[in-house]
C-alpha cells in the first residue's frame, strides 16, 4: 500500500485537502508524497465527493510522468479520475484540441514543432539576414504576441519571420502552446469556467520552474475556486530561473491565486544521503534551515572531494580511476553518475572514456536519433513497439496505448481498429526489418496503419509522420550518428551502465557516486548567467545548481575543476568560485 512507511510529515501533505505549498528537501521523499496522495484523492472519491470531477498532476518532465503513472499502476490505480502529464500536454488536451474551432490557424489541424526542427528553422532565417551572432535566438512571444525584442532589430525581425514560417506551415512550438492556451482562456472565460468545474484538484510538481505564463494559466482555471491547488517542490532547487522561471514563496503564491487560505508543509527530512553529504550541500542553501539525515547511511563515511589539479587531457582517466576504486568497493556501475556543463562535454567525455577501454559499461551520449516528442502522436507508436510486452511493461504500455488511442480517434474518428486493446494487438503482430531509422519509422508508421484501416494520405497524421522524419533526419545529419534501427531500443528501455550526463538533467536522480566535472566559472556558472548580470545574480544561479548537484549523491561526491578549458579569446577558465 502507497501509505506503508510514511513518515508524519508526508502522512499530513497527504491527508491535507485544502490549498498547499509542500516543501520538500532533496532525499525527504516527495515523489513517494507525490503518489500517494494521487492515491489518496482517488482512493477517497466517494468521501469527498468530487464526482466525476478530475485530479490533475502536473510534472516537469514526460519522464517524471511515465515514473508517477507506473508507480500508481503498480497500486492498482488506472482511473478515468486521474490525469499526469507535463503543462504543455496539458493545455493540448485539455485546452487547445476541444476549443480548435476556435483558433482559426489551428482550426484545419496542425502540427508541432519540435526543439531540433526549430533550431533548424531559426538558423536559416538567420543566415537569410546574414546574422552572426552566436547567441541563442528567444523566439518565445509576450502575452500579447509580440517578440521580445525591440521593434527594428535584427533580433525582432528573425523572430517576426519564424512565426511567419509556423504559421503559413500551419504549426506550433511549445511556447505557442502557452501562449494559445492563455488567449484562449483569457478570451474566452467560459473555458475556464468549465475546467474549474472539471478539475477537482491539480497537484504542480517542481512548482519553482513555473513560468509567468503558466502561473495565469493556473490561476485562470482556478479564479472560480472550485478547484484546490497542491504545490510540490524546493525553492532551493530553482535552476531554470534563467529560462523564465519565477520564484514564488506562500505570500506570492496566495496572492497571486487570491487565496482565502494557503497552508505551508515541509518535508524536512533526508532519506537519500550521510550526513555529510547533506551537510555539504546545504551550505549551498539561501533559506539556510536544517536538514536532517534520515538515511541508513546516516553515519557513512563518505568522501566529499574538490580537485583543481587535474589537466583536461587526464580527465577521462582520473574519473575511470574514481569509478573503478569505488566498485572495488562493491558499488554497482549503475549508481555512478558522470556529470558535466553541456552535452557537447558529455559526448567528448563519453568517447575518451570509451577509448579507454575501461571494464565497465557506460551510459553516456544517448541523445535519442528520434526525438522524444512527447506530441507527436507517433512517438507513442514507436514507443510501444520497442517496450515488448512484459509483467513490468504492463500498466506503462496500457497508459501508452490509451493515449495513442485518444489522439488517433480525435484525428480519424472512433472506430474499433483504434481502441487501446486493438492497438496493442496490432503492433504485436508487426515486424519491421529495415536498417535505416527514417525508413524504419515510416514502415512501422505505414504497417500500423494498414492493419488499423487508416488512411494516411493528406492527413493530420501524414503531416505528423513526415514532421517526426524531418527532425530525426535533421538530427542525425547534426550529430553524425550512425546508428541503424537495431540501436533503438537502447533509447526507449532502462540503460544500463554509468551514466554520462548534463549537470540540469540529473534533477531528480540520485546515486551512490556523483562525480561532477566542468565546475569552471563560464560554464557554472554559465557565460549567459555572467554577461551583463549582477554579481547576485551570477552566485545564486551557480549556488542553486550546485545545490541540485551535490544533493544527488548518497555516499560519495567529487567536485573537478579541470585544468586545460579555453574561452574563444584563448583565456583560461577558472575554478567556480562558490565551491
Amino acid at each position: 500500500m502507497p501509505y506503508k512507511n510514511l513518515t508524519k510529515e508526508q502522512i499530513k501533505a497527504v491527508e491535507f485537502t485544502g490549498n498547499l505549498l509542500l516543501t520538500a528537501c532533496p532525499g525527504s521523499g516527495k515523489t513517494k508524497a507525490l503518489v500517494s496522495k494521487l492515491f489518496y484523492l482517488i482512493d477517497n472519491k466517494i468521501h469527498l465527493e468530487f464526482g466525476k470531477r478530475l485530479v490533475i498532476a502536473i510534472t516537469y518532465t514526460n519522464i517524471a510522468a511515465d515514473t508517477i503513472i507506473q508507480r500508481l499502476g503498480e497500486f492498482g490505480i488506472s482511473s478515468n479520475s486521474l490525469w499526469v502529464g507535463t503543462i504543455h500536454s496539458f493545455c493540448l488536451k485539455w485546452i487547445i484540441k476541444p476549443n480548435q474551432n476556435k483558433i482559426k490557424r489551428l482550426c484545419k489541424g496542425f502540427v508541432i514543432v519540435d526543439e531540433y526542427e526549430k533550431e533548424v528553422i531559426v538558423d536559416e532565417i538567420k543566415n537569410k539576414f546574414n546574422h552572426k551572432g552566436k547567441d541563442a535566438i528567444v523566439t518565445g512571444l509576450n502575452a500579447n504576441y509580440e517578440p521580445i525584442y525591440e521593434l527594428g532589430t535584427i533580433e525582432y525581425k528573425i523572430v517576426t519571420e519564424y512565426h511567419s514560417y509556423l504559421r503559413r506551415n500551419k504549426s506550433i512550438d511549445f511556447d505557442l502552446i502557452l501562449n494559445i492556451s492563455n488567449k484562449l482562456l483569457r478570451e474566452n472565460e467560459e473555458i475556464a469556467i468549465r475546467l474549474g468545474g472539471l478539475i477537482y484538484h491539480m497537484l504542480i510538481d517542481e512548482y519553482q520552474d513555473t513560468n509567468s505564463i503558466q502561473y495565469e494559466i493556473v490561476r485562470m482555471i482556478s479564479s472560480s475556486k472550485k478547484t484546490t491547488l497542491t504545490f510540490i517542490g524546493d525553492v532551493e532547487q530553482a535552476i531554470y530561473t534563467g529560462l523564465g522561471a519565477e520564484v514564488k514563496n506562500k505570500t506570492e503564491l496566495q496572492s497571486f491565486f487570491g487565496f482565502p487560505s494557503l497552508t505551508e508543509l515541509k518535508l524536512t527530512g533526508c532519506f537519500r544521503s550521510s550526513q555529510r553529504i547533506v551537510d555539504f550541500y546545504t551550505k549551498y542553501q539561501d533559506s539556510g534551515y536544517k536538514i536532517n539525515s534520515l538515511s541508513k547511511l546516516k553515519n557513512f563515511p563518505s568522501v566529499t572531494h574538490l580537485e583543481r589539479d587535474i589537466e583536461l587531457n587526464q580527465l577521462a582517466t582520473y574519473v575511470s580511476d574514481i569509478v573503478h576504486n569505488h566498485m572495488q568497493q562493491g558499488i554497482s556501475e549503475n549508481e555512478i553518475v558522470i556529470l558535466c556543463s553541456s552535452w557537447y562535454d558529455v559526448q567528448r567525455l563519453s568517447k575518451e572514456i570509451d577509448i579507454l577501454d575501461t571494464k565497465f559499461k557506460i551510459n553516456g551520449f544517448l541523445i535519442s536519433p528520434i526525438p522524444k516528442n512527447q506530441d507527436n502522436i507517433w512517438l507513442d507508436l514507436i514507443k510501444l513497439y520497442l517496450t515488448p510486452p512484459s509483467p513490468e511493461s504492463y500498466t506503462l504500455r496500457g497508459h501508452i496505448s490509451l493515449r495513442l488511442s485518444e489522439n488517433l480517434q480525435d484525428i480519424y474518428g472512433v472506430t474499433p481498429t483504434l481502441l487501446p486493446k486493438k492497438i496493442l494487438k496490432n503492433i504485436n503482430s508487426i515486424s519491421i526489418q529495415e536498417e535505416d531509422i527514417c525508413s524504419w519509422i515510416e514502415s512501422l508508421i505505414n504497417s500500423f496503419c494498414r492493419q488499423s484501416s487508416i488512411e494516411l494520405l493528406n492527413s493530420l497524421g501524414e503531416k505528423n509522420k513526415n514532421s517526426l522524419i524531418t527532425s530525426t533526419e535533421e538530427r542525425i545529419k547534426k550529430y553524425s550518428f550512425a546508428y541503424t534501427s537495431s540501436d533503438l531500443p537502447r533509447f526507449f528501455s532502462n540503460p544500463a551502465g554509468v551514466k554520462i550526463t548534463t549537470n540540469h538533467s540529473t534533477k531528480g536522480d540520485e546515486y551512490d557516486v556523483v562525480i561532477c566535472t566542468g565546475l569552471l566559472k563560464g560554464k557554472v556558472p554559465h557565460w549567459g548567467d555572467i554577461i551583463g548580470c549582477s554579481d547576485t545574480h551570477q552566485n545564486y544561479t551557480a549556488r542553486r545548481l550546485l545545490y541540485v548537484i551535490a544533493s544527488r549523491a548518497r555516499k560519495h561526491l567529487y567536485f573537478i575543476s579541470e585544468k586545460g578549458h579555453k574561452t574563444q579569446k584563448g583565456n583560461n577558465y577558472a575554478p567556480t568560485e562558490q565551491i
